[in-house]
């Protein structure tokens, strides 16, 4: 109970100073999950939040003053490799799909023409250049492999370990949002939890992350990316209502969901759910959202997402490939861009 107390308090107190939400909202999301059980349970809660309130205040100030930073050695060697890996990309393919491959894996846009950006932004997929719990799915899955030989308890353990180290240094080397971070910090709990059998329900890991997110940086829930990240995780595991910590990474599994039609249904309710609940954060930060983005997700982003596994044996080859596979790459890349202006224009005909 304080948990879920402490969770709401540091998500409306950052609404109400970056959107002015009424602190009422704030009374009724503490009161409603109890409101029903016991009076004084309602007031146990409200004199919590009381409390909570003031030693936050007192608590920003104090961090304020004392702030945490990372380490001069641990900046300088994230910086090294994420020079070393933006120069890799630019051997790989120096064009528009050397410019995708940065935006998508490094967190910079800077060589994406305004034309594919707008399709993106149109298209409501944007998403996809947010460096989030996308595109660190997208690193389990290609770090599991190296680990799939251990069989101990513990071994697994240790190699879980060592992932979320290098999911940690890459968190940091695509700027450390509060958006990676929060996915980095949510997939190692979630999947600690399942090596060791803790009955965890999902819904705490969001907490727990958010609240200790808060303690390192105060002002991270005041910002835009830290708002829609933990709005839109906590609506789909509201929508998707499982227990399990496990449920939490479905999206990071190879496993496949048994139930009939499920693999179809779930990605839509998953882009439902967000795209729901981020709706009036998005409305009032952009002043307006896209009204075709189940179509953007559904048709676009599995094309997209098989442009950026394809890029794997470039990256890796890209020193013995002959020039025509790099130029056979970018022709796909610049036909993929095409259709999803025309499929953009055939829906807006429609509209």
């Amino acid at each position: 109970m304080v948990l879920r107390a402490l969770f709401f308090t540091c998500m409306f107190r950052a609404l109400h100073q970056s959107w002015g939400v009424d602190l009422t909202v704030l009374l009724g999301a503490l009161l409603f999950p109890r409101s029903w059980r016991s009076f004084l349970k309602d007031l146990q809660v409200v004199a919590i939040a009381a409390v909570l309130l003031y030693l936050l205040m007192e608590f920003e100030n104090w961090r304020y003053w004392y702030p945490l930073s990372s380490p001069v050695e641990f900046s300088t060697s994230v910086e090294q490799l994420t020079n070393a890996f933006g120069t890799r990309i630019q051997l790989v393919n120096n064009a528009q799909y050397g410019g995708f491959l940065k935006a998508v894996l490094l967190a910079d846009k800077s060589d994406l023409p305004a034309s594919t950006l707008d399709v993106f932004r149109d298209l409501g997929i944007s998403h996809v250049l947010a460096v989030s719990g996308f595109h660190i799915g997208f690193w389990v899955m290609l770090l599991r492999p190296f680990f799939s030989w251990v069989r101990s308890p513990k071994g697994k353990v240790v190699a879980h370990v060592v992932q979320c180290i290098v999911l940690f240094v890459y968190a940091h080397v695509v700027g450390a949002s509060p958006s990676v971070l929060r996915a980095v910090w949510m997939y190692s709990l979630a999947r600690l939890a399942i090596l060791q059998q803790w009955r965890i329900p999902s819904l705490h890991f969001l907490m727990i992350v958010a609240i200790g997110h808060y303690f390192v940086n105060p002002a991270a829930p005041r910002t835009l990316s830290f708002q829609l990240s933990y709005t839109a995780v906590f609506a789909i595991l509201l929508a998707l209502r499982k227990g399990k910590g496990e449920q939490l990474i479905l999206h990071y599994s190879y496993r496949r969901i048994r139930k009939k039609g499920s693999w179809f249904f779930v990605p839509i309710q998953i882009s439902l759910a967000a795209w729901s609940a981020t709706l009036p954060i998005v409305q009032g930060a952009f002043g307006g959202s896209s009204p075709y983005f189940l179509a953007g997700n559904l048709l676009v982003v599995p094309l997209i997402t098989l442009m950026i596994w394809a890029c794997i044996p470039l990256m890796v080859l890209a020193d013995i490939l002959p020039q025509e596979i790099p130029d056979l790459y970018e022709t796909l890349w610049l036909s993929l861009m095409n259709a999803a202006q025309r499929l953009l224009f055939v829906l807006k005909e429609l509209g």
